[in-house]
């Protein structure tokens, strides 16, 4: 917190912010790193503490990232609130017995939905009169050293932006600096702010403070002196000073009073006034630097750089014995540079540093002395060696002594004891974190590290995830390496198939270390690359004589959840996410490779509407009706937000968005088509008119030019789309109905289905435009090949009822299906596909 007698003009407009039922309901405190943003956030919560207006708050830590996202922060705030309402406390229970998943959804919008937005609403509906405070400190510092570039820092952006559409009486404080995204986001809501200000513009009220501070914490130092310091030490005059370089940034003088207290405090000073020059943060950093480090050696600067950069690279802050094993340090090398950095540190047992403002300044180049420079892609390089060689170093078979098989981990009585022996910190920290280190670059000793680690130590990995209770980590580890390899041009047969190992066999492993090799490892496909490299190394284990599977089944996962037939589904652009719709009148969003729910099920959309398209982007979703209007669904929230657009006067049969996501092309049982502005729905081409009977089918092409669309006579026309004139066709092939339509990646071709069973029913191009995958009626999925026609897989085979509909995913060998058999399937692509992928 902030001393006592400082600040005090800062807090009273905060206060008094708060106090005002008519203002605005954010508040943002901005200003220069090391202005003592953090210690006011701090003050501010005691006093609002103090007068029961204090709802929940949160501080953001970089170096804690991996463990302060965005859902921590929406699920502290709703655990505070609803501690200190009981009303608020009502509804998010009613919340969490309706759908106890929320609090594990991906979808940040759900959460804060779910957990904030909805209860607080409510909490007004039912009449409560409080002004309720939340204050998020450090905004700034959420998504670690990515910033404004990782998906927490963009997702709490645009639950701020929802914030402050609540009442005005539900507040919210919050501190950062100002960054560009931020800075974007208030420019665009209402809000009151106020900067403190530093350098040339300092307030004066802020110079006085620090005189406060210096004057009390000069004189704590002189006092405990024994005399060999007057009362007064140093002076005015060079307090004065102090506070001229300081410049409105108490970290300044923070930092200089930690570095009197380090040693002799007249020769520290002297040292300090030797080297600061014209003053600044990274003057006086350097200052420091030069102090503690005397005439460095290569070696001495060598370990500082690797202990400082796995300080600042660490997903959760390490204690002195890990970065010993991670940097490959001694004790005494250690000690050294954590006594030369004790003016910038943290005390405690987890080595960090107090403030960002010293980070920033060690990472740049024009402020920071080379020797001291911290080259990031170069400490991940020796991160990652770091963790591996522990892992080399500590993995074994039945790490932990497991006498028996017949007990999961949670019944196994002094296990907890064990895997505290026998899974140290380092060893913990490195098997739940190498896949982060990677570096970007291919590196033949870290290649080398990683063909030890893929044909020696997976399976006793797998029991360090188990105990330690982070299975979850193992797939999206996995799948962090397999990008690595492919970047360098590596084989990743292997790594592939340890992901769909973990991705089958995930659940049992987190319950049971022995099931990795009495289940998991006997039951995967003989043939498969796991199996092949690991089954003999374990001799004794159980195997499959006669039955069994040579490879991964083609179906991945059986997605269950519809109440009724289902009409679309399609891969996210990342491929992580299928989000599918019914008849039931519901969205849902699910993930890829555990088929869980993620969100919804959205609602609002009818039985009026038969037809749906997805914007590129997964984002968004068309919806075509009975009754010839079109609406625009947010996928995430389940909200409308755009529509209903009244476009034609019979019934639409078919949606589709352009390549931008900015057109829709819709096509109806009037026979024509029309393309509408995404968000107004004002026309902006046509009307399309030479069909003579029911449209049935339409699509944009891949840069969207064109628009190719289907009849129910058979006949399939292309079309300008900007201008509505045809550009090719009749095309006059098909003898039955046209159901659907897809272009090739290069727009050069297109590919049709039809009730006549030339192409099946439901098609789409691969990617890479090689291959074309149907689904039929008569319940079986074909890949063909795109340029002969010729059947390259055998049918596969799966569902109950005909298919609706069949799509590649976008960057992994995988197909999403629908059925009317009420569920989703997702197919993995046989081994001779994956050959002509690649």
């Amino acid at each position: 917190e902030c001393m006592e007698g400082t600040r005090e003009d800062i807090l009273r407009i905060a206060l008094d912010w708060v106090a005002d039922s008519g203002a605005t309901n954010i508040f943002w405190l901005k200003g220069y790193p090391g202005v003592g943003k953090s210690a006011i956030a701090a003050s501010l919560v005691k006093k609002l503490r103090d007068i029961a207006r204090l709802g929940a708050s949160f501080f953001f830590q970089r170096e804690s990232s991996n463990a302060m996202t965005t859902s921590a922060l929406w699920r502290t705030v709703a655990y505070g609130l609803a501690s200190e309402y009981p009303t608020l406390r009502n509804h998010l229970i009613s919340t969490l017995e309706t759908d106890e998943a929320v609090v594990a959804t991906v979808s940040i919008e759900k959460l804060f939905r779910k957990l904030i937005h909805e209860p607080l609403v409510a909490f007004e509906e039912a009449g409560g009169q409080d002004t309720v405070v939340v204050v998020i400190d450090a905004l700034d510092e959420c998504g670690g050293l990515d910033g404004q570039h990782s998906s927490q820092r963009t997702n709490l952006m645009r639950t701020l932006e929802i914030w402050s559409t609540l009442p005005k009486r539900f507040k919210l404080v919050v501190t950062s600096r100002a960054e560009p995204d931020i800075v974007r986001l208030f420019s665009t809501i209402e809000h009151e702010s106020f900067e403190i200000l530093s350098g040339k513009m300092v307030q004066s009220k802020s110079s006085k403070d620090i005189e406060k501070f210096l004057q009390y914490h000069l004189g704590q130092i002189a006092a405990r002196s024994n005399g060999t310091l007057a009362p007064d030490w140093p002076g005015r005059q060079i307090k004065a000073w102090f506070t001229r370089l300081a410049a409105g940034l108490f970290i300044w003088v923070d930092t200089a009073v930690r570095f009197l207290r380090q040693g002799e405090p007249q020769e520290q000073l002297n040292r300090i006034l030797g080297g600061t020059g014209m003053g600044g943060l990274a003057t006086l950093y350097s200052s420091i630097l030069g102090a503690s480090f005397v005439e460095p050696t290569e070696k001495v600067l060598g370990n500082f750089r690797r202990i400082v950069g796995a300080i600042i690279l660490a997903k959760e802050p390490l204690t002195a014995s890990s970065l010993i094993h991670l940097c490959s340090v001694d004790h005494s090398m250690l000690s050294y540079i954590r006594n030369g950095l004790q003016s910038v540190m943290d005390t405690g047992e987890a080595l960090r540093f107090s403030h960002q403002s010293f980070v920033d300044f060690l990472l740049n180049s024009t402020e920071c002395r080379p020797g001291f420079l911290i080259n990031l892609h170069q400490q991940k390089r020796y991160m990652t060696l770091g963790c591996f060689r522990i892992m080399k170093w500590h993995l074994r078979f039945n790490i932990c002594d497991i006498k028996s098989s017949h007990k999961r981990n949670n019944d196994v009585a002094g296990l907890e004891r064990r895997i505290k022996e026998r899974i140290p910190p380092h060893l913990a920290y490195s098997c739940h974190y190498w896949a982060n280190h990677l570096p970007a670059a291919f590196d033949p000793e870290i290649s080398e590290h990683i063909d030890y680690f893929v044909q020696n130590q997976f399976l006793v990995w797998l029991e360090v995830l188990s105990l330690t209770k982070r299975v979850n980590l193992g797939t999206n580890m996995i799948g962090r390496l397999i990008e690595w390899l492919r970047n360098g041009n590596q084989d990743d047969k292997l790594a592939r198939d340890m992901k769909k190992f973990i991705a089958a066999f995930g659940s049992i492993i987190s319950q049971s270390v022995p099931h990795i090799y009495l289940s998991a490892l006997p039951l995967s496909p003989r043939l498969a690359g796991v199996s092949k490299q690991y089954m003999n190394d374990y001799p004794r284990t159980i195997r499959i004589k006669r039955g069994g599977q040579d490879n991964w089944p083609a179906i991945q996962n059986v997605i269950v959840g519809h109440k009724d037939p289902v009409n679309s589904v399609v891969f996210s652009s990342d491929g992580t996410r299928v989000i599918s719709d019914s008849w039931d009148s519901a969205i849902r969003v699910w993930d890829a490779e555990t088929a869980e729910p993620i969100a919804g099920p959205f609602r609002g959309h009818g039985t009026e509407d038969i037809s749906m398209a997805f914007s590129p982007d997964g984002k968004r979703t068309a919806f075509g009706s009975w009754k010839g209007t079109i609406r625009v669904w947010d996928t995430e929230t389940g909200e409308m937000v755009a529509g209903p657009f009244e476009v034609h006067t019979s019934k639409i049969t078919s949606v589709a968005f352009s390549s931008d996501g900015k057109r829709i092309v819709s096509g109806s049982s009037d026979s024509t088509l029309r393309v509408c502005d995404t968000k107004t729905g004002e026309m902006v081409a046509g009307t399309f008119e030479g069909h003579t009977s029911k449209v049935t089918c339409v699509e944009f092409s891949p840069n969207g030019i064109r628009i190719a669309s289907g009849c129910r006579d058979g006949i399939i026309w292309v079309w300008n789309a900007r201008t509505a004139e045809t550009v090719a066709g009749p095309f006059q092939g098909h003898t039955e109905t046209v159901t659907c339509l897809a272009f090739s990646p290069d727009g050069a071709r297109i590919v049709s289905g039809s009730w006549d069973q030339r192409i099946r029913v439901s098609v789409a191009f691969s990617p890479d435009g090689t291959r074309i995958v149907s689904g039929s009626w008569d319940k079986t999925i074909r890949v063909w090949n795109a340029r002969n026609a010729e059947v390259i897989s055998r049918p596969i085979n799966g569902h109950a009822e005909g298919i609706g509909l069949a799509a590649f995913s976008p960057n992994q060998p995988s197909i999403a299906s629908t059925s009317e058999d009420e569920s989703n399937h997702l197919w993995r692509t046989t081994a001779s596909l994956v050959s002509i992928s690649t």
